[in-house]
């Protein structure tokens, strides 16, 4: 909860700071996409679900879905039935005039749920199953329309074990340029490609990075976004693009590449699908101006619907049921799209790397939203700059401050943020700090005051 008398717990590697006085921009609500959770049965989900967390990103093609929809491997009515999966994700997403991106594997039929022993691109040297693919995906893509705001990812997690990959680096190289070239030569610029699309952040000493770098370098199939996934360990440096986007920068430049956007097209693993765990991924990736779609870790029909975990029904085994209802973490996600409007300012996360901030500049009100990696303790805001604002240097200063429940978990029905009330904060050399007692690993706060 928060409190209006300054604890003195936290050190200074738990301080997340708000300068008010640097501009980053107008919000563009880079973290509201996600994986899949989107019925094929269009408008089963109402639009004001869609609408009021502000979605702009999806991705899908039909993982899991069962036979007659199985995918390339099973024969082509299959991949054509699971193409039509991906079709009407895609038609959703362009109706928020939100981006897709398909993904070729789980076309294939390599969605984790294939068969022991099932043919890959490339097995035993024959590629012409791959050719014949690809020529499908293509053709489905041209026969759909489906020109605008689309992305493919060229194959998805190829380093997670035999889950959807059972070739060596060598053959997925392979596969990479043999796609991208027959991709750019049909299609042009009009798709974007993407890749490599890694369970595992650029590293120097992962070989699946290096050896995809050194690749493209040689062969010129440089991807329009540079892709991987951040779901691991809340205590690895490695599972924040803090660690990931200078070192990728510094494995660029020693291969002769050119930086390029980042997607990071799958961010957080289940239990930080909360309140707090949210809004730390929605600073990250603000921060660092990288769109981000939520992880999926629902399976079967229900991976195909509640937004990935946003949303709940009364019987989530009928996969055509309706009556949908929000959680908590939705309402973050509604927060940030509806009421953190103007333009963004800088903010920096704790050194602990365990609590982040994301802040907003309107013309009514500034608005911080924090967020914590599944923590209990105490931390501190500072926010400097306020005579930016309109503010006195010194004063006291009024503060809202609203909590975000997780009642019920994922499945909770939780409607708006509760408001806590004003608490006055006395302040002097143009900033104010006060603090942040997480008591639970879930809840999260937005704070409030007036521009003058």
């Amino acid at each position: 909860m928060f409190l209006p008398v300054l604890a003195t717990r936290q050190t200074t590697d738990q301080i997340t700071t708000v300068n008010l006085a640097d501009n980053t921009g107008t919000p563009m609500h880079l973290a509201s996409g996600f994986l899949y959770g989107i019925p094929d049965a269009p408008e089963q989900i109402s639009d004001s679900f869609y609408e009021n967390m502000g979605f702009n990103y999806g991705r899908g093609s039909g993982a899991q879905l069962a036979a007659p929809a199985r995918g390339w491997i099973f024969g082509l009515t299959e991949f054509k039935n699971r193409f039509e999966s991906a079709v009407s994700n895609y038609d959703t997403a362009r109706r928020y005039n939100a981006k897709f991106i398909l993904l070729l594997n789980d076309l294939w039929g390599a969605d984790g749920t294939q068969p022991t022993g099932s043919v890959f691109p490339g097995d035993d040297g024959d590629w012409d199953n791959y050719d014949s693919f690809i020529v499908n995906v293509i053709a489905g893509i041209n026969s759909n329309s489906m020109f605008t705001d689309l992305a493919v990812d060229i194959w998805n997690e190829p380093d997670a074990g035999t889950l959807f990959w059972n070739g060596n680096q060598e053959q997925w190289l392979t596969m990479w340029s043999r796609g991208y070239e027959a991709f750019r030569a049909s299609l042009g610029t009009t798709v974007q490609l993407f890749g490599p699309t890694l369970a595992g952040a650029p590293e120097t000493t992962n070989t699946w990075w290096t050896t995809f770098l050194a690749q493209i370098a040689s062969d010129d199939t440089v991807p329009d976004a540079y892709v991987w996934h951040l779901e691991g360990s809340t205590a690895d440096v490695n599972d924040d693009l803090q660690t990931n986007v200078p070192i990728l920068d510094s494995m660029l430049s020693s291969h002769g590449l050119a930086t390029k956007p980042i997607v990071i097209d799958e961010y957080g693993v289940f239990a930080e699908q909360c309140p707090g765990g949210s809004a730390w991924w929605i600073s990250r990736l603000e921060r660092y101006n990288v769109p981000g779609l939520r992880g999926n870790w629902l399976s079967g029909t229900e991976l195909h619907d509640f937004f990935a975990s946003l949303l709940w029904k009364s019987d989530p085994t009928d996969a055509t049921a309706t009556g949908y209802w929000t959680n908590g973490d939705y309402q973050v996600y509604q927060y940030y799209n509806q009421m953190m409007t103007g333009h963004r300012v800088a903010t920096t996360g704790s050194i602990d790397r365990l609590m982040d901030s994301y802040a907003t500049v309107g013309t009514d009100k500034v608005r911080i939203l924090v967020g914590g990696r599944q923590v209990i303790g105490t931390w501190q805001v500072t926010v400097s700059s306020l005579s930016s604002v309109g503010l006195p240097t010194s004063g006291t200063l009024d503060i809202t401050t609203f909590q975000f429940s997780f009642t019920g978990s994922h499945t909770g029905n939780v409607g708006a943020p509760t408001n806590l009330g004003v608490v006055g904060h006395a302040y002097t050399g143009n900033s104010v700090s006060f603090p942040i007692f997480q008591t639970d690993t879930t809840t999260t706060w937005a704070f409030e005051f007036a521009v003058a």
